[in-house]
């Protein structure tokens, strides 16, 4: 049984750029229980098949807050497990409050095709810690401020280590605490120092934080085309010792393993 492994389907921002597409993310932690997606931007349900990881294997979508480049792909998943060459399995749906209604109105919008059927949906609320069943990951999360419901998320898989996702982030005391200690930390860094946005982090934003957190490790993403990613892994770490990695579509990182891959 080898280590969990992160396997990023969507590294960049909404603006088409070729190699970084809309934010999502795969975990698959060991022990068999399926894959957990972070945020489902445009784009995430076909990488999903560059990644070789099946649409019946996602048991959880984890969805950090509700702009188009993080969430839109929850319509093309509720649409795909409809289609009759599809057996539907267990699903479950874990974003902000507001997730409900979201999800209602997307129905509303597109019709039954983006209606999910079966699925459990929870909410949750900074602080709010979900375990499921004998599944080993336990969810824990942390407002950011990018928008008013905006969460990172931390998942800790016992002997199968941690990492935290940032979603979109300012530079707060929140997002250090819950990436404390963190084996893995996937931060956004939407631009260069010099074109900082409120509510966003640069690069040297993300080293501080990591820096706070005492991680290990340093996987950058969210990466608008201002940023070169190879300028953004050297910003970072110049204020982080560890180790720090730019993100790409379909790139593979593995916790409580040394090596980047």
């Amino acid at each position: 049984m080898g280590p969990a492994v992160w396997t990023v389907l969507g590294a960049g921002s909404i603006l088409p750029r070729a190699g970084l597409g809309c934010s999502g993310h795969a975990l698959r932690a060991t022990g068999g229980s399926g894959v957990t997606l972070f945020d489902c931007g445009p784009g995430t349900l076909r990488a999903l098949a560059a990644a070789g990881i099946g649409l019946g294997e996602v048991r959880r979508i984890v969805i950090s807050h509700f702009h188009p480049d993080h969430c839109l792909d929850l319509a093309a998943v509720a649409f795909a497990r409809r289609n009759p060459c599809f057996a539907p399995g267990p699903l479950e749906l874990v974003g902000p409050r507001g997730l409900v209604e979201w999800l209602e109105g997307l129905a509303s919008a597109l019709g039954r095709w983006a209606c999910f059927e079966g699925v459990a949906v929870r909410e949750a609320a900074p602080g709010d810690v979900l375990a499921a069943g004998a599944d080993p990951t336990r969810l824990s999360c942390a407002a950011t401020g990018h928008t008013p419901e905006a969460l990172a998320w931390r998942a800790d898989l016992g002997e199968g280590g941690s990492v935290v996702y940032s979603g979109d982030s300012g530079e707060c005391d929140a997002l250090a605490e819950l990436a404390a200690g963190a084996d893995l930390f996937v931060c956004e860094c939407s631009f260069p120092e010099d074109q900082a946005v409120e509510a966003h982090l640069t690069p040297r934003g993300a080293g501080r934080l990591a820096r706070r957190a005492g991680c290990r490790r340093l996987l950058l993403t969210h990466f608008y085309p201002t940023l070169e990613p190879a300028v953004a892994v050297r910003e970072a770490g110049a204020v982080f010792d560890g180790a720090v990695c730019a993100a790409r579509d379909g790139s593979r990182h593995f916790l409580c393993a040394m090596p980047w891959s």
